[in-house]
């Protein structure tokens, strides 16, 4: 079996919007270094729209779990699996994307997984979580360009800076 692939002007111009485009046997749940992944069962052809990334939607709550990720200053989304398992990579093969950045109804716009670049069979799914500084934590995704810290390429010499001045004290 295969993805079945979107492109995003299918999704912009679906009327009924877009439930899912993962189905269950285009991606599968493995162990990898670190726990858990995504793994693609197929090929993938760079710009596909892989999935749509599920999940609940927390409020008001500071810190949450260790797969949560932040929407905006007050609410994170708690993705269901598959994607739930997502792992980081400094070369990631994988982005989000909303297409669609308001949603209707006041709902959240639905979000999507989108290949970076053509996916081989086997191959671990992963993103860049772009962590800030603060929440930095040491990085073993063995990539070429490995920042050496799961961060923000934009707040890599913050976390430098951060990380020198502890060891001056």
């Amino acid at each position: 079996m295969s993805f079945e692939f979107l492109t995003e002007s299918e999704i912009l111009m679906s009327n009924n919007g877009i439930t899912s485009v993962y189905r269950d046997d285009s991606v599968r749940i493995g162990e990898t270094v670190v726990g858990k992944g995504v793994f693609a069962e197929s090929s993938c052809p760079a710009n596909a729209v892989i999935g749509e990334i599920t999940g609940d939607i927390v409020t008001n709550c500071p810190d949450g779990s260790s797969y949560s990720f932040e929407i905006d200053d007050r609410t994170q989304l708690e993705p269901h699996a598959p994607f739930r398992y997502l792992n980081h990579s400094c070369e990631p093969n994988c982005e989000f994307d909303w297409f669609d950045e308001h949603g209707t109804n006041g709902n959240v716009a639905p979000l999507y997984l989108i290949a970076l670049r053509d996916i081989w069979p086997g191959e671990e799914l992963t993103i860049d979580y772009n962590w800030p500084a603060i929440a930095a934590i040491p990085c073993h995704c063995s990539a070429a360009s490995c920042r050496g810290w799961i961060v923000s390429l934009d707040e890599l010499d913050s976390l430098d800076r951060t990380r020198e001045d502890h060891r001056s004290k």
